[in-house]
């Protein structure tokens, strides 16, 4: 059974919203059950969101590999040009950026609590990430069970 790839550019808040809703149907298309795929939206969601704050441009890849061990995977890819990442663990824990804790005066102005890179990795079973010349590539993988 061949791969299946999807790609959303991502420019602006409402491709946010399609790249989300598209990712969920893309995964019960592909076996995940309605908890995962709806997992895997909101991972989408997050990293397509994460473009439009902090990236200039980019794009959210959904490839459903079959061949993957044990029963396939849904990888989805975040790829963008924007400035690289400081320090990922750090943007990693809740309540940071790349730079340290975010001043909670900030949190309405930049859009966001500082929990996407955390909650992105509790939510797939594999976070990686890959910089890349001018941007980077977050890969989230999704197993199927």
């Amino acid at each position: 059974m061949p791969s299946e790839t999807r790609s959303f550019a991502i420019q602006g808040r409402s491709d946010v919203v399609v790249a989300g809703s598209q990712g969920r149907r893309f995964a019960v298309r592909h076996g995940l059950d309605v908890r995962r795929a709806t997992e895997l939206a909101i991972v989408v969601s997050e990293l397509a969101s994460n473009i439009v704050k902090h990236g200039v441009r980019g794009e959210i890849r959904l490839i459903w590999s079959p061949e993957t061990p044990p029963h396939g995977e849904i990888a989805v890819e975040a790829h963008d040009v924007g400035p690289p990442i400081h320090d990922l663990q750090l943007a990693m824990t809740d309540g940071y950026d790349d730079r340290g804790p975010i001043d909670p005066a900030l949190i309405l102005r930049r859009g966001g609590l500082g929990t996407g890179l955390g909650a992105i990795a509790r939510l797939a079973d594999r976070l990686e990430v890959r910089e890349e010349a001018g941007g980077k590539v977050l890969t989230a993988r999704f197993l199927l069970r």
